[in-house]
């Protein structure tokens, strides 16, 4: 019973406490208004921060528009003309060609007799060739010197006739020189009398 009335007597006393809980209530919550004081305003000042380190484009105004300064760069694209002057840079002629071997009327002995032409590639566009020896039927185009094998002796007629890839040039050459192997020819042996031809001969 003594217990309820210390508890009764102290609900009863706190109405006039109250004063003294707001006060200590009131001085409690100082700090956390001061604090949040401060954490608003550090934020303000990184926002101006951010804002003053963008950068501003200059801008010159007359009256009350502002005109704004272009800048125009030249295309460094290759034009189409100096595209295909790159890819046809060579002479289209045919330009000079020889052949440095065999020589007009040479005398000729190796076998195979591998004829050596010689054409200026480095200015002029590519050439392909074709031959005959003594007016035979025509070899297929390339561009590698022949090797003539087996050739008869005596008089050999060279016949050359270039073109061009990519024109419709042409041209061609003659030239004749002289073959002679180097294996002579087999002879013929001559053929034993017989025993029967002596002894008619004897009679």
């Amino acid at each position: 019973m003594e217990r309820l009335k210390v508890i009764k007597s102290g609900i009863e006393k706190l109405p006039e406490k109250k004063p003294h809980l707001d006060f200590v209530l009131g001085l409690l919550s100082i700090p956390v208004i001061i604090s949040a004081i401060i954490i608003n305003v550090n934020n303000l000042q990184s926002k101006n921060k951010s804002v003053a380190q963008l950068p501003v484009p200059s801008q010159t105004q007359t009256g009350s528009q502002s005109e704004k300064q272009i800048i125009i760069l030249p295309n460094e694209k290759p034009s189409a003309s100096s595209s295909s002057q790159a890819t046809f840079s060579c002479k289209k002629e045919i330009g000079p060609i020889n052949i440095s071997f065999p020589q007009e009327g040479q005398m000729v002995t190796d076998d195979p007799v591998c004829i050596n032409i010689k054409h200026d590639s480095s200015n002029y566009c590519s050439v392909v060739w074709s031959y005959r020896i003594n007016n035979s039927s025509w070899s297929e185009y390339g561009s590698n010197s022949p090797c003539l094998y087996n050739i008869p002796n005596g008089n050999i007629k060279f016949d050359l006739r270039i073109q061009s890839t990519v024109s419709e040039d042409q041209t061609s050459f003659q030239r004749n020189f002289i073959y002679q192997s180097k294996v002579a020819p087999p002879t013929s042996a001559p053929v034993p009398s017989t025993a029967t031809d002596s002894a008619d001969l004897n009679k």
